[in-house]
Order: C-alpha cells, then sequence, then structure tokens
C-alpha cells in the first residue's frame, strides 16, 4: 500500500509558509521600529507593543492551528479510504 504524500507537502509548505511570512512581518516591524527610536521616545506605547506582539502570535498560532487540522482531516480520509481497499 502506497500512501499519497502529496496533500501532506502542501500541507507541510503552507505551514512553512505562514512562519516564513509571520517572521518576514516581525522583522520588518522591528527594522521600523528600531528605525524610528529616537522620533518614539517620547511617543512609545509599551502596553500597545506588547498587544501587537501577541497578536502576531495569536495569529501564527491560529494559522498552526488551522495547517494541524487539516493534516489531521486528510490522515483521516486517507486512513478510511486504505480500510476500504
Amino acid at each position: 500500500m502506497t500512501v499519497n504524500t502529496e496533500q501532506y507537502t502542501q500541507f507541510f509548505q503552507q505551514g512553512q509558509a505562514a512562519a516564513r511570512t509571520a517572521v518576514d512581518t516581525w522583522t520588518r516591524l522591528v527594522k521600523s521600529v528600531a528605525g524610528q527610536v529616537p522620533a518614539l521616545a517620547t511617543h512609545f506605547d509599551a502596553e500597545a507593543a506588547v498587544d501587537r506582539y501577541f497578536d502576531l502570535n495569536a495569529q501564527v498560532l491560529e494559522a498552526q492551528r488551522n495547517v494541524a487540522k487539516r493534516i489531521v482531516a486528510t490522515g483521516a480520509t486517507l486512513a478510511a479510504a486504505a480500510t476500504t481497499i
């Protein structure tokens, strides 16, 4: 019995792309903030920065959850198909 790993590969790649996008977004945010540190010294809102950080992490975690659910659903479908063969 062979298992088609194409869907697993696709889901894994989607998860990697989501993680890469999150890291790129975080990097751009840090660079942007670092470039404006002198200008932000009097206007910096630490609570808003913490909120943005956790909002970003929540989005990454949600993307990971969705990928994991798709992988489990695909695995269940493949297992059901394998038992009917």
